[in-house]
């Protein structure tokens, strides 16, 4: 299943790559008028269940682990995910991705109880801990795996 993922991600990254690509020799884009009453509304005048429209199983950021594992991060809600680490341990969206993005490519991977924790000192000196499961959950309906539980300055 891993090497499915990888296989998945590889192709996925070739194909935004090559689509850039093409997009550099592509024309001018025509230009298309809108009618004011199908434009969106900004976003403080959606209403509330336009903006709770997005699930916990909606995926806010995409990362993989060293060997190719397929870690994204969920909204989630209080028990995993973005959600749960800004409840638990709140940190500037930047920081967190960052930290999040480092340590999963330099830190020192562990095995816990079917998930894996991977820990990487911080420029700062603080080590940051990243905490993902491989499993798959049916209710995600995308075939991706749960992705990071939790996420936090140590």
């Amino acid at each position: 299943m891993r090497s499915k993922r990888r296989i998945l991600a590889g192709i996925l990254s070739a194909s935004v790559a090559w689509a850039g690509f093409l997009g550099a020799f592509a024309g001018p884009a025509q230009a298309a008028t809108v009618s004011p009453v199908h434009m969106a509304a900004p976003a403080a005048q959606k209403s509330a269940a336009q903006k709770s429209a997005v699930g916990k199983w909606h995926i806010r950021n995409s990362f993989f682990g060293k060997n190719g594992e397929d870690v994204p991060l969920r909204q989630g809600d209080l028990k995993f995910g973005y959600k749960h680490i800004q409840d638990k341990h709140p940190e500037d969206d930047t920081s967190l991705i960052g930290w999040i993005d480092d340590t999963l490519e330099d830190g020192k991977y562990e095995e816990d109880e079917g998930s894996t924790v991977v820990r990487n000192r911080t420029a700062t000196g603080k080590m940051f801990r990243v905490v993902f499961s491989e499993r798959e959950d049916e209710a995600s309906k995308d075939g991706r795996p749960v992705g990071i539980i939790t996420a936090f300055l140590e």
